[in-house]
């Protein structure tokens, strides 16, 4: 074979093969937040959290739910379709929008701790997107190891709850949120939860450590007057979750 000829057939394998990865980084860009069909398990690998999060969420924003995080609210208001409601209309859900968020939960709540700590090191955290998954991250850890001057909640920085919380600082947080704040307090003092939800949340905490022995006798004053000041927003809007609702907002029916 000549070596003209040689050299063009390898410049058009090159060619070939570059436009073929570019066809699918381009698919994978332009992947949909929300399906008219079945969800699979090739529409959630390598998304991140804030991905998975948005997919979720739709489902609930096209019901015209609105949001108390602010970086949910901000996406969803700049999307000419969202129209937020006073009461999320229940009929735009469809059985197959419940089943979505089902698959959706179930496989966010199986992200380990290893892939959480590879997306702490690769999230560019001088980005928007960036500092939302770090964030997000750093919630399911329960650790926070970014700046300190950062943006942070309690539920990504547990040390803050070792200050009075104040009610302004609470109004990011969905019900349940609410919940889970609440019972990190009681979490930080060891106490087991019957909760199979709690149970699940907090075993994937890093420094959790369940005590059998434990009572409220543990808590200190602080903590009894945070706990006072959550239960009093989370009475605000509509009162605490139970667990059936805290596993409708959790998973399948998730608004946070």
């Amino acid at each position: 074979m000549p070596k003209q000829l040689w050299v063009l057939l390898l410049s058009l394998c090159l060619f070939f093969s570059l436009a073929c990865r570019r066809a699918q980084t381009q698919d994978d860009e332009i992947r949909p937040l929300y399906y008219s069909r079945q969800i699979t398990q090739n529409d959630l690998e390598e998304r991140s959290l804030r991905d998975l999060s948005l997919m979720r969420n739709t489902i609930y924003a096209r019901a015209g739910h609105k949001f108390r995080k602010k970086w949910l609210n901000d996406y969803f208001l700049a999307q000419p379709w969202y129209h937020p409601l006073e009461k999320d209309d229940e009929s735009k859900i469809s059985t197959l929008d419940r089943k979505n968020a089902e698959i959706i939960a179930k496989y966010d709540a199986a992200i380990n701790k290893d892939y959480l700590q590879q997306i702490i090191q690769q999230a560019n955290p001088n980005t928007p997107e960036g500092k939302i998954e770090l964030r997000l991250a750093y919630a399911r850890l329960g650790k926070w190891t970014g700046a300190k001057d950062a943006e942070r909640t309690p539920l990504e920085d547990p040390t803050l709850l070792d200050k009075q919380l104040t009610v302004e600082s609470l109004n990011d947080f969905s019900r349940r949120d609410l919940r889970l704040l609440r019972n990190l307090i009681y979490a930080r003092r060891g106490r087991p939860f019957k909760s199979d939800l709690l149970r699940a949340y907090f075993g994937a905490v890093e420094w959790y450590q369940p005590n059998p022995a434990y009572t409220d006798v543990r808590l200190t004053d602080l903590d009894k007057r945070n706990i006072k000041l959550v239960l009093s927003v989370e009475n605000q809007l509509g009162g605490p979750l139970l667990d059936w609702e805290h596993k409708k907002e959790d998973g399948w029916m998730s608004n946070a």
